[in-house]
């Protein structure tokens, strides 16, 4: 078994996994690996290893296969991956709906203490990415922690986990996990994509007179897709089209991370778990991101839950209705339409 720049306690289990042996794994991948064909001969394998909220991760690549490990205390473990070179085919995902938290932290200030100005529940399912619901912020929601207030100051009050709380209790929908980020955190994660591909309908500028993207394919740096993430003023529908721009955002982000391919995850993992903090475990992140390999994310669904404006508190408030508990109901299980 080779494998350059990998571990060689890494590669001895690559080894078991194609040559056969015990694999070291559970649960249903365990179950899979069990009815694998192993190979007669030693692979060639290539990949990257990562540190993702204090474990090591690795992504591994030979041919069609994918195989994705998490170093325990001393050892590693296959926790996810397909290998048609052994007649394990495509995996059924397990459903997972994800918070991803935008908040609005400057420098210096606490991302769980400020307001969660973008948020989007993010479905996978047995196929893969299943679509992405944006939240308008003003939002007239219960909050977790008590009383009424606009959805996005439930970060403010109860953290993450009282936002988490909080979606769910207005949306109906059970959320899995959370990734939240602020402004610099965001910027850091562009970055470490090396800008992100966006194709915008029409042309945007900032209240300053700056140009966001032009109509047409853009290359946005970290800069300029912060600052279409925050645009509104300049949109017909204001925040409701911020927020479609946003989860356009996530997608093109999926896309690059596509195009960087199954062998580079762990590396991208490591680079941007320094500028988020998560719910999620190494496991469930791996999975959640090697779906995005086997789907078509451009025909993922982008939606953002209507609403009627009106006041409550003498505050302007987004009311949400029975159409926007119909988008809710439909992410239950992870996928948007069939």
């Amino acid at each position: 078994m080779t494998g350059k720049g990998l571990p060689k306690d890494l590669l001895a289990v690559l080894g078991t996994l194609y040559l056969g042996g015990k694999v070291p794994a559970s649960g249903d991948v365990a179950s899979a690996l069990a009815r694998r064909k192993v190979l007669k001969s030693s692979v060639a394998v290539s990949g990257t290893t990562g540190r993702w909220m204090g474990s090591t991760v690795a992504s591994i690549v030979h041919g069609k296969d994918v195989t994705l490990l998490v170093k325990g205390t001393s050892s590693w473990s296959v926790v996810g991956g397909w290998w048609p070179s052994m007649a394990v085919y495509r995996p059924d995902f397990p459903t997972m709906r994800v918070l991803a938290i935008g908040s609005d932290a400057r420098p210096g200030q606490p991302v769980e203490k400020c307001r969660g100005d973008a948020l989007h529940i993010i479905g996978v399912d047995h196929k893969g990415v299943g679509g992405i619901v944006g939240i308008p912020r003003d939002s007239w929601v219960p909050l977790s922690s008590g009383g009424n207030a606009k959805v996005n100051a439930a970060l403010v009050f109860g953290g993450a986990k009282g936002q988490v709380r909080t979606i769910e209790k207005a949306s109906g929908v059970q959320i899995d996990g959370y990734v939240i980020t602020g402004f610099y955190g965001f910027r850091g994660m562009v970055d470490s994509l090396g800008g992100i591909i966006f194709v915008a309908k029409q042309s945007l500028r900032s209240v300053d007179n700056f140009q966001i993207v032009k109509a047409g394919t853009n290359k946005l740096t970290s800069k300029t897709a912060l600052a279409l993430a925050r645009e509104r003023k300049h949109l017909p529908n204001g925040d409701f089209g911020r927020s479609a721009n946003q989860g356009e955002l996530i997608k093109a982000g999926m896309v690059m991370a596509q195009k960087l391919g199954p062998a580079q995850l762990a590396r991208l993992l490591g680079l941007m778990g320094s500028h988020l903090a998560t719910s999620l475990t190494p496991t469930q992140v791996l999975n959640l991101c090697a779906s995005l390999y086997l789907s078509d994310t451009a025909k993922v669904p982008n939606r953002v839950v209507p609403g009627a404006i009106g006041t409550r508190e003498g505050q302007s408030v987004v009311l949400l209705g029975s159409q926007a508990q119909s988008t809710f109901s439909d992410m239950k299980d992870g996928r948007l339409g069939a």
